[in-house]
């Protein structure tokens, strides 16, 4: 195509009614909070084969420095990071005026980003939003889930791999917890949470020079189950 042609083409296209057109097929859900974004890592099983198997804590610490990052750039107010997801629960602010796709492609891109940056591999992640019904009792509920699904996994793969079961079978949670001679309780089969929490520091008055107390909006760690009871005491921001 010569080059007369190709000006012909793009002078003859109207920009003001491709984008008119193309824009009113957008598929455009607009959600408000409060909401939880769970982020699900695609194919982390066969991209990290050569970590340690089921849980591995570089692997950890990458999704946990994710959510951080998540909650900072979009005002969450929780984390909770378990297995390969990161779940931010958006609870008042919602960025981009509640466009989901804006809210999810950019939540996902910036994760996928941090998290194959800091294990060195190529890694991604897909999001979806789910609306919560209340600040309190349904983020605590939710929690509940994903920690009790994430629990579930990780002690079936450890019985599945060592023979305590069948490989074929998935006994009740009960009986593989027996058969394993107890529960694993720790942040391979509880998750962390990440908390915005009031936090008291000491400084130095830089015109009297003396020390004083003042509080700060900090993000913290903490045990999932700590905070699920407390969410159940109804408190919606933990302090």
């Amino acid at each position: 195509m010569g080059s007369v042609d190709v000006l012909s083409l793009l002078v003859s296209a109207n920009p003001v009614e491709l984008e008119r057109d193309f824009d009113s097929r957008v598929i455009t859900s607009i959600v408000k909070p409060p909401i939880v974004v769970r982020l699900d890592g695609a194919g982390f099983g066969k991209a990290l084969r050569d970590f340690t198997w089921p849980r591995d804590e570089r692997v950890h610490r990458a999704l946990l420095r994710a959510a951080m990052e998540l909650m900072r750039t979009f005002s969450g107010e929780y984390a909770l990071v378990i297995s390969d997801e990161i779940n931010v629960f958006l609870l008042s602010y919602m960025p981009f005026n509640g466009r989901e796709y804006k809210l999810v492609s950019s939540m996902a891109g910036l994760a996928s980003a941090i998290v194959s940056n800091a294990l060195n591999r190529v890694l991604y992640f897909d999001a979806r939003v789910i609306p919560l019904n209340d600040s309190c009792h349904d983020v605590a509920r939710y929690m509940l889930y994903r920690v009790r699904v994430g629990f579930n996994n990780y002690h079936v793969e450890i019985a599945q791999r060592s023979r305590a079961v069948p490989p074929e079978s998935t006994p009740h949670i009960v009986d593989v917890i027996k058969a394993l001679g107890g529960p694993r309780l720790t942040w391979e089969s509880l998750g962390t949470c990440l908390v915005r929490a009031r936090v008291e520091l000491e400084g130095v008055d830089k015109r009297s020079g003396e020390r004083v107390r003042y509080v700060r909006r900090r993000i913290i760690e903490r045990n999932p189950i700590d905070v699920i009871n407390e969410l159940n005491r109804c408190g919606s921001n933990v302090q």
